[in-house]
């Protein structure tokens, strides 16, 4: 037997119930010092500003939650730069609330669609990224709309010297 064969079995084995269980979610996301918090609750950490306005989508297949997240940074209106991250990890629903953990490596100060495509092809030219990113949602009842934060610490932060933390407030969309 072909080592392909068997890591394809396996794979559509795990696709199945992904699939089976499947939801995506679109949402966006506001920095917390566009929301006005610039310290870290509880214990007063300066929070580093992770971008003013994003999205993200997330696909959900039981535990799984794979997606992809960007924050732009705006002056006056125009965008100036972004931040693009792929994310996966885990997450659960519990009555009305969303509890997610996920991982993710991402390019800092993107500035074109060209810029993402170089950083992706995996030029050097541009900082990378990892973290992770907890977050807690909960369901609005009767409308399909989420209300939640975003929990951020990352690594490779220029300036950083360490781990940054920041804070992103969510609205999404369940479909």
């Amino acid at each position: 037997m072909k080592p392909a064969l068997p890591i394809a079995i396996a794979f559509l084995s795990a696709a199945v119930p992904f699939a089976a269980a499947a939801g995506v979610s679109l949402e966006g996301t506001i920095g917390s010092q566009r929301l006005g918090v610039t310290r870290a609750p509880g214990d007063g950490e300066p929070l580093v500003p992770m971008g003013d306005y994003g999205a993200a989508l997330l696909l959900h297949g039981g535990p799984l939650v794979l997606g992809f997240a960007a924050q732009g940074t705006f002056t006056r209106g125009d965008l100036t730069r972004y931040d693009a991250s792929a994310l996966a990890g885990l997450g659960t629903d519990i009555a009305l609330l969303r509890l997610e953990l996920l991982g993710e490596v991402g390019v800092l100060n993107l500035r074109s669609r060209a810029d993402l495509d170089a950083a992706a092809a995996g030029s050097d030219s541009f900082v990378r990224f990892y973290g992770i990113r907890p977050g807690v949602s909960a369901k609005l009842p009767v409308l399909p709309f989420r209300l939640g934060v975003w929990g951020l610490a990352r690594w490779g932060l220029p300036g950083a010297g360490g781990v940054a933390y920041g804070l992103l407030g969510r609205i999404a969309m369940d479909f």
